[in-house]
């Protein structure tokens, strides 16, 4: 079931959403997959293909912590601006944006082998492999579906993304 699919109800889309799951390092395989594009350490995703990902509620934050999971809120389709709600909860700290495929919940950044073109710019990517601001995303957004109308995964969600470290 795909995010869009998955999260199609009004409740979800802008709203945020918590996640618990294990950390995931740029190890050379994956490195080497993305074409050496990708120069994070660390990515922070919300790939479903990356990452296993059990979401939790907001209550149950303080009990999952403690292990060497990370604790990630997304919210799909955000505002303009960062989530106001999260910038002023100091546990959580801001990541970036994904663009994840509305149907299989695959990252056009991470999980695509870096095979865009022009049409994502890799050097614009912070520490967490992330598009660091709102109107960068938009723009890739765009440029992803007009350039490569028939790859499925050009058609994307931008989701903005901040984590707890455990």
């Amino acid at each position: 079931m795909g995010i869009t699919e998955l999260y199609s109800n009004a409740y979800c889309i802008g709203k945020i959403r918590y996640f618990k799951g294990d950390r995931l390092y740029n190890e050379n395989a994956l490195y080497e997959f993305n074409k050496r594009k990708i120069t994070a350490k660390e990515l922070v995703t919300f790939d479903s293909a990356l990452m296993n990902l059990m979401e939790i509620t907001q209550d149950e934050i303080d009990s999952a912590r403690g292990s060497s999971e990370q604790i990630i809120a997304i919210i799909i389709r955000p505002g303009i601006e960062i989530s106001f709600e999260l910038e002023h909860n100091s546990d959580f700290v801001f990541c970036g944006y994904d663009l994840v495929e509305s149907f299989s919940g695959i990252s056009a950044i991470t999980n695509c082998g870096a095979d865009w073109g022009d049409a994502l710019d890799y050097s614009i990517l912070n520490e967490f492999g992330l598009i660091p601001d709102y109107r960068k995303a938009v723009m890739t957004q765009l440029d992803l579906a007009e350039k490569y109308p028939d790859e499925s995964h050009a058609y994307c969600e931008i989701i903005e993304i901040w984590r707890i470290i455990n």
